[in-house]
């Protein structure tokens, strides 16, 4: 039977009756909060109810930068708030973006929380 069944108020009251020493410890203790308040600041602190800017271009990639070249690179981040980090591990499909990057953007901006994205980088490397 583990000692640490009960509060230390209840097992004091316990020792009491018995003829024991009370217990006692160099911690505080601490108010009770309510599970409702707990969770509603860990949901404001992950935020876990916003959709961020690379759920939002990671669902319509296929739009953003066209159907056949999608399947062969993919978003990587959003570096610093407004550049967005595209991988593709071939230079020819690096090079393409590169020529379409105005449209891509154009693409961007288009989509909810994207509008911030400035500039667009490229990378064969997953960092």
């Amino acid at each position: 039977m583990s000692s640490k069944r009960f509060n230390r108020n209840v097992r004091n009251l316990i020792a009491a009756f018995r003829g024991l020493p009370p217990e006692e410890h160099v911690s505080f203790p601490r108010r009770e909060k309510h599970i409702g308040a707990l969770m509603l600041a860990a949901i404001r602190k992950i935020e876990m109810t916003a959709i961020t800017p690379e759920q939002i271009i990671q669902e319509n990639w296929a739009s953003i930068v066209g159907e056949n070249i999608a399947a062969r690179c993919r978003p990587l981040k959003i570096l610093s708030g407004d550049v967005l980090l595209i991988h593709s591990p071939s230079a020819t499909i690096r090079s393409e973006l590169q020529l379409r990057k105005s449209k891509i953007l154009e693409n961007l901006h288009r989509h909810p929380r994207c509008e911030k994205i400035s500039d667009i980088r490229f990378s064969g490397v997953i960092s």
